[in-house]
């Protein structure tokens, strides 16, 4: 039987479909090839279809084929680009911010009203405090968790949260902790189109997509259910798992990072390095041809050429002298240069790689580390960009894992403990550029008050207002008062003005002399 009429047969709603000999068993909910698209077939990235699922009896989904190699991609890309690393690390930190805000009430994640929750002040505050500082058995802290979600989410499109809950005799506990990608399988969607569980197993290759995975239950395989569903596990503990996903147009199962239209890009960033690397390695040198002649078995060649490779190439072996002492003129080596001028090679394209990805992320390129010509990048500019990067990228993403991940956990943990009761996060946002900068000094601090901050004692307030010679030479000249020979002459008549100076000590007796 044809593999067109064994498909038609599993799935008849679909038999007067045109499946084409060479089509890709991966394809999307949408169908990418080469044929409807510029792409070439190496950028086309595919879910695998219903049609493929139906035939082959597959039960779950990898993100997209069972070894995982998009991802392994990815997570290659991510952690040597080093532009592209920046970000991701700067959206990290601004998400997580300086630490979590605990309102009684309304978080103001999703609806924008001008009630605002109460922030808890009262003695719940150290009980909350105490529970979200070790939140699951490797001691991680909420934050730490929520730090690797926003990295996931960020880098692979997609994070995965794990709630779990159970009693330890009778105290009852929930921790979460966060799940990689790599150890995630998504169990298909039946004809409702809904996911309700997912695989959650760190050897996937091992594992046939058309099973239900039960085999290797023994070794860490399971099946953990969509939130807000649970599943009792033989520890005698519950759990559910969370996905969140950016959404990505023709894909059903997994999402794609924002800055997958870069991919190409960061590639580009990490083989200039390599490239530039592999030349540091040669002394930066032009390749060429060394001739050799003379009579020698395969051993005695190959052992020559070993020889000087790894004497005269690699780390510390350039501008070596290279000498041969020979009986024959015509067995001397023969070097065969391949010139040519390799000075700024591709440092403009390595500046078009970097500002592709700054550009992907949403994301600003003085923020990345670069400068821009023409700008002094003063505070003022940082805090304008660091505004519109908080608003716009920053501030959606935390009420993203806030709403779907943070406060769902937080809920579970109030069922039985009432200090949760109620309790929603929110994030504490701080600009890594503050006004300080602004203000001066001089304007806005007392003598004392720049002494104490320098660490010195203060000085007592009669000492405070005396007045520097320079002071007391500016103020005297003002009102027509010249100083000859250390005797101070009036010119004009102002009785309040000496009144006024002769407060002073270091005056006092010049004007006592007038």
């Amino acid at each position: 039987m044809s593999q067109l009429k064994k498909i038609q047969q599993a799935v008849p709603n679909r038999a007067k479909r045109n499946l084409r000999k060479n089509q890709s068993p991966l394809l999307a909910s949408v169908t990418l090839d080469t044929s409807n698209t510029m792409l070439v077939q190496e950028d086309i990235f595919n879910e695998p279809s219903r049609e493929w699922l139906d035939f082959t009896g597959a039960k779950w989904v990898r993100f997209f084929t069972q070894k995982d190699d998009f991802l392994k991609s990815l997570i290659a890309i991510v952690n040597n680009s080093p532009t592209l690393r920046r970000i991701i690390e700067d959206k990290t930190n601004m998400v997580v911010g300086d630490g979590f805000i605990p309102m009684k009430g309304k978080s103001n994640t999703l609806l924008t009203t001008s009630m605002k929750g109460e922030v808890i002040t009262d003695d719940s505050l150290n009980e909350i405090e105490e529970i979200i500082g070790s939140v699951n058995l490797h001691s991680q802290n909420l934050q730490e968790v929520m730090a690797a979600l926003a990295f996931d989410y960020d880098a692979f499109g997609n994070c995965f949260a794990e709630i779990c809950r159970g009693k330890v005799g009778n105290q009852p506990f929930t921790y979460i902790y966060h799940v990689p990608v790599y150890n995630i399988g998504i169990r298909k969607a039946g004809a409702d189109q809904i996911i309700r569980s997912v695989g959650v197993y760190d050897n996937w290759e091992e594992v046939p997509l058309t099973t239900d995975g039960s085999y290797y239950a023994n070794e860490g395989f399971k099946e953990v259910p969509i939130y807000p569903e649970f599943k009792d596990f033989e520890d005698g503990t519950q759990r559910s798992i969370i996905h969140v996903k950016q959404y990505a147009a023709g894909y059903f199962y997994f999402g794609l990072p924002e800055w997958i239209g870069a991919k190409m890009w960061a590639e580009i960033e990490y083989r200039i390095q390599r490239f530039n690397t592999s030349k540091f390695e040669n002394g930066f040198m032009p390749s060429g041809v060394m001739q050799f002649f003379g009579t020698m078995t395969s051993a005695e060649a190959k052992s020559l050429v070993d020889g000087i490779s790894d004497k005269f190439t690699g780390m510390g072996n350039n501008h070596k002298l290279f000498v041969q002492v020979l009986r024959d003129e015509k067995l001397k080596a023969n070097w065969i240069p391949t010139s040519k001028e390799n000075e700024g090679e591709f440092l403009n394209l390595q500046n078009l790689a970097a500002s592709a990805i700054v550009v992907a992320n949403r994301w600003s390129k003085s923020l990345a580390g670069f400068a821009t010509s023409g700008q002094l990048g003063t505070n003022q500019q940082i805090r304008q960009e660091m505004e519109y990067l908080q608003n716009t990228v920053i501030k959606p993403r935390q009420n993203l894992l806030l709403s779907k991940i943070i406060n769902p956990f937080l809920q579970e943990i109030g069922v039985y403990n009432q200090a949760f009761r109620h309790v929603t996060f929110g994030v504490s946002n701080t600009l890594p550029v503050s006004f300080m900068g602004d203000i001066k000094v001089e304007d806005n601090l007392s003598t004392n008050e720049k002494r104490e901050i320098l660490g010195y004692s203060p000085i007592n307030e009669e000492s405070e207002n005396q007045m520097t010679s320079l002071e007391i030479q500016n103020l005297i000249n003002a009102y027509g008062i010249g100083v000859r020979s250390g005797a101070i002459t009036a010119q004009k008549s102002d009785e309040e003005f000496f009144r006024n100076i002769s407060g002073f000590p270091e005056t006092s007796k010049e004007v006592n002399d007038v």
